[in-house]
């Protein structure tokens, strides 16, 4: 249980729109003690909601994975972050003094 995983899980059902909520609250329950038993019924619901054909989350992750595909490509933003990344790190690493 990581700190950010209710958070991950949060971002992804209702700020993105890419999951299905099978149990949000969990962590706040797992602290106090309670066990959680989710039942087969739950998961299928989750599981099928998340795999609807012509669904809103599917053409979701359809559109947010081209956007991902294009700012890894040269000329893309995430292409451009990283290679500013590295080069500063290089010249940082320039600047050090290594007897």
């Amino acid at each position: 249980m990581y700190a950010e995983q209710q958070f991950n899980a949060f971002e992804v059902v209702v700020e993105l729109g890419l999951a299905v909520e099978i149990k949000m609250d969990y962590r706040r329950e797992f602290l106090i003690g309670n066990e959680i038993i989710l039942g087969a019924k739950e998961i299928e619901r989750g599981i099928r909601g998340g795999m609807e054909p012509d669904g809103h989350k599917l053409k979701r992750l359809k559109e947010l994975s081209e956007k991902s595909r294009k700012a890894m490509m040269e000329g893309g933003s995430s292409f451009s972050s990283s290679s500013r990344l590295i080069e500063d790190m290089i010249i940082a690493g320039d600047d050090v003094n290594v007897p």
